[in-house]
């Protein structure tokens, strides 16, 4: 356990197959409208459970991603159906080799006032828009 961090008979262990049951219950209790992943997937590579006098008591995962950066030249090198192309192609490629090294999802966060090429991630490169009212946050492990 890290520093201080305690709770008086709290054992906090790697998720194991014989708490799937459990970690079910607690997901459906959430009433949270989104499937429970598969928790035994090579993708989750943390997977912790807070134990509490022999019961599962919560459950937490940290699942690989990928995070898509783009830096465009701005310059009049292209007409817009070009840069889009250009885009399209470095996307393709891109989606491509994360998908042979096992990674399944890709997300980005896209600045204040991109919102017209929020329209082009998903009209042509099939993102989608992550759920309304959910908010993304982020932080450094270390």
């Amino acid at each position: 356990m890290t520093g201080s961090l305690m709770l008086d008979g709290a054992i906090v262990r790697d998720f194991q197959l014989s708490d799937l049951e459990r970690v079910k219950e607690l997901h459906e209790a959430s009433q949270l409208d989104y499937q429970l992943p598969d928790l035994s997937s090579p993708l989750f590579l943390v997977t912790k459970v807070v134990e509490l006098n022999g019961v599962v008591r919560a459950c937490g995962g940290l699942y690989l991603q990928v995070e898509a950066y783009l830096w465009l030249d701005r310059t009049d090198w292209g007409t817009p159906e070009a840069k889009l192309q250009a885009i399209k192609l470095l996307d393709s490629e891109a989606m491509h080799a994360a998908w042979l090294k096992g990674i399944d999802c890709c997300c980005l966060w896209l600045p204040p006032g991109m919102d017209r090429f929020g329209e082009r991630l998903i009209e042509d490169l099939g993102f989608t828009k992550d759920r309304a009212g959910w908010t993304t946050y982020s932080k450094q492990t270390q």
